[in-house]
């Protein structure tokens, strides 16, 4: 339960990630450069009205999410002019955290992999333009163009990769396996695009770098980075979690007032590292130095360039957003609350469950950004109180006269909507993780309603959208605007709003236009409201310990013809194209986030049943899953060593004899989790007819289960014994 609320939270970031994007406003920023008299900082520039701004604008921030603990630090040149921490690093001690404290940075670990991949391009290892299956022969993919995969592709999001491996990324422990588990996830899967098309955000690129430093240097991908990293930058307090951290060197991040579990990502590279301000402070100066540290070259100056260098120009990129210009490894290389006052800056933002993090570098002006912290807080949060940070840090040193004001929040005047415009935005359109239906009023021909699928139906979500003078549809006086244009054949929804600091607007391709199709097949009917039970993950990954993170359901879009939904609670609700009776195919192509871990919907036959795979998670149906009887019953795991699931029809106990089974977990009638451990003989009590009993072990191996129904639970048994339909919540 408790972890089921972790991940929510991180889908919930998901899904704000994938509409967010930043576009240059520019007639705020001519102006904005105009009033900028550009001066070099001095050495002692104090900062002082700057830290006493942001001091309180942390503690604002602290209090205002709820958050247990987050921890900053302000560079100029050298220097680290202000590092503070805020909250308990320790709710039950009271401890708060101090410069040493680490927290999981999430995806800023990105730039720890661009990094020493960039160091291996300087030792004449590696090319950034020559094909990533040079260097890992094992790499393989369905669709052979996946041979023109470059590492400088993997680096800024471009492979066509499609995106993340998300079975076994959280265990309870460090599981080394899940490198190989990406390699055997992508041996299986097609592109979802050519590779470098579009570049569009992809946790597995970077996973990759893994491999490609083991193969080229023999080393781990944790070694290399202490040896090449760490160590000569002084990093002593940032640590990839292979083993335990001793109790008190890392905040921890907290459901009410329970700490939760150190949480482990698996993917190294991609989001795994815990570090604190400090340390990534030692990452900033380097960079901003262009490539040493203390005298000690890490990086040439050419590598640190190209990693600052906008990748997406040639690509795929109709609404070029400041946001979203990734570098390699950078999210932007156009930081928006800086560029929209001349400055250039780099960012990166990390959010993963339970951490979150921005680490911000202005090269030129010679200021750099970090901060980390806790849920709820977010690499949004953090990354706008960075934009105030710097802004203010900008004025202080004299690069800047006055921090900018911002932007009216008004929307523009309404004004009278063509036929064809407002049938431009009728319809419906798809994302990675939601359906939308946007529809005229019934009440006004001039208004629209926008309507998100949810389960087998449609939620309205936004009413009485009109159409404003700057050609967007606009809900009420709201600033954020909607509207529509065509590139690369497809249509897509466009949205537009003031973000971060409030001194910039954004733009974004939001979705895409889904376009009537044929009538789904009968194979394809027949399993419209079925649910499959996920089986092949390791018995202490997340999923199984939330509340029914282990559901696939399939559901079709009501009123568009041809297409499939696919929901899960970790890609939430995608659509795929069923092109064959055994394959529904991801299809949408967005830049920037909005396609971002997509996943086709295979099925495959497992005996007499269908079985089906998404991505790298395997779903076996639950109509068919075997109910255990009164008495002993013999549960075998199969030649695939799969979790075997069966049901309890009344309420009482079962008995796992000791050998065969090394792990269980129990669950009830609508897959919330119950119990689970790793003793035995264990003895699982259902607390009513339903449960489910999962249980893991070797394959061949068997186990006896002996099954007595509490006093009474026959007539109960026999009542209930027709499986739960899930329906799944909107995340």
């Amino acid at each position: 339960m408790m972890k089921d609320r972790r991940v929510t939270r991180a889908l919930r970031l998901l899904s704000v990630l994938a509409l967010v994007a930043l576009l240059f406003a520019l007639a705020t920023a001519s102006a904005l450069a105009r009033a900028a008299a550009p001066r070099p900082a001095a050495a002692t520039t104090s900062f002082r009205a700057t830290i006493k701004d942001g001091r309180a604008a942390a503690q604002a921030l602290l209090a205002q999410s709820g958050a247990a603990s987050f921890s900053l630090a302000l560079v100029s040149g050298e220097r680290v002019v202000w590092q503070e921490t805020f909250g308990d690093a320790d709710k039950a001690t009271s401890t708060p955290p101090t410069a040493d404290t680490m927290y999981g940075i999430g995806s800023v670990s990105k730039m720890l992999a661009t990094v020493a991949a960039m160091t291996l391009v300087d030792q004449g290892k590696v090319e950034l333009d020559a094909p990533f299956a040079r260097y890992v022969p094992a790499f393989t993919m369905l669709a052979p163009a996946y041979r023109q995969i470059t590492v400088r592709m993997l680096l800024d999001h471009s492979s066509g990769f499609p995106g993340s491996t998300y079975s076994d990324l959280v265990t309870a422990t460090y599981f080394p396996g899940y490198l190989q588990q990406v390699l055997d996830t992508l041996a299986i899967e097609r592109l979802k695009t050519t590779p470098g098309y579009m570049s569009v955000y992809c946790n597995d690129g970077f996973t990759m770098i893994e491999a490609l430093v083991f193969a080229v240097t023999g080393k781990t991908y944790a070694q290399y980075v202490q040896d090449e990293i760490f160590t000569p930058l002084g990093m002593d307090h940032s640590a990839y979690p292979l083993e335990p951290f001793p109790d008190g060197s890392y905040a921890k991040a907290y459901t009410g007032d329970v700490a939760n579990p150190r949480e482990v990502l698996n993917m190294l590279a991609s989001g795994g590292l815990y570090s604190t301000p400090s340390d990534m402070s030692r990452l900033a100066r380097m960079l901003m130095n262009g490539g040493t540290y203390g005298g000690t070259r890490i990086l040439s100056a050419a590598s640190v360039a190209e990693m600052g260098t906008d990748q997406t120009l040639l690509s795929f990129n109709p609404v070029p957003s400041n946001m979203v210009r990734y570098g390699l490894g950078w999210d932007t290389v156009t930081d928006p609350g800086l560029e929209a006052v001349g400055v250039g800056a780099w960012n990166k933002g990390g959010d993963s469950a339970d951490y979150h993090a921005t680490f911000t570098v202005a090269t030129k002006a010679r200021l750099a950004f970090v901060a980390t912290g806790v849920a709820p807080l977010s690499s949004s949060s953090l990354g706008t109180l960075g934009q105030r940070v710097l802004l203010h840090a900008l004025v202080d040193q004299g690069t800047l006269r006055r921090v900018p004001r911002p932007l009216p929040v008004a929307a523009p005047p309404v004004k009278r909507a063509s036929a064809a415009q407002l049938a431009a935005m009728e319809g419906y359109w798809g994302n990675y993780n939601s359906v939308l239906r946007v529809s005229v009023s019934a009440d006004d021909p001039q208004a629209l309603d926008f309507a998100q699928l949810t389960a087998d139906d449609w939620t309205p979500t936004t009413s009485d959208l009109r159409l404003r003078s700057d050609g967007r549809f606009h809900a009420g006086d709201s600033a954020t605007g909607y509207g529509t244009m065509t590139a690369g054949g497809r249509r897509y929804l466009v949205y537009d709003f003031i973000g971060g600091y409030g001194n910039y607007r954004n733009a974004v391709l939001m979705m895409q236009k889904l376009a009537p199709e044929t009538p789904l097949s009968a194979a394809w009917t027949s399993r419209l409201g079925q649910v499959w039970l996920a089986t092949n993950g390791q018995p202490d990954s997340a999923m199984y310990s939330m509340d029914a993170m282990t559901l696939l359901t399939f559901g079709d879009v009501p009123g568009l013809p041809g297409y499939v939904t696919v929901t899960t609670p970790i890609y939430s609700t995608q659509v795929v194209d069923p092109v064959s009776d055994t394959l529904g195919a991801m299809f949408l192509q967005i830049p920037g986030m909005g396609s971002r871990d997509l996943e086709d919907a295979v099925v495959a036959k497992h005996g007499a049943e269908e079985w089906i795979q998404l991505g790298s998670s395997l779903y076996r149906p639950q109509a068919t899953v075997p109910a255990l009887v009164a008495g002993p019953n013999t549960v075998t795991f199969g030649a695939e060593g799969y979790a075997e699931w069966s049901t309890l029809a009344a309420a009482g106990t079962a008995t796992v004899a000791s050998g065969g089974a090394t792990s269980w977990r129990l669950y009830d009638s609508d897959l919330a989790s119950l119990d689970g451990g790793s003793t035995f003989p264990a003895t699982v009590t259902a607390p009513k007819a339903g449960c489910y009993l999962l249980l893991f072990g070797p394959a061949g191996a068997s186990t006896t289960v002996t099954v007595a129904p509490a006093a009474g639970a026959a007539a109960a048994a026999r009542a209930t014994m027709r499986l739960p339909i899930y329906r799944p919540l909107l995340l």
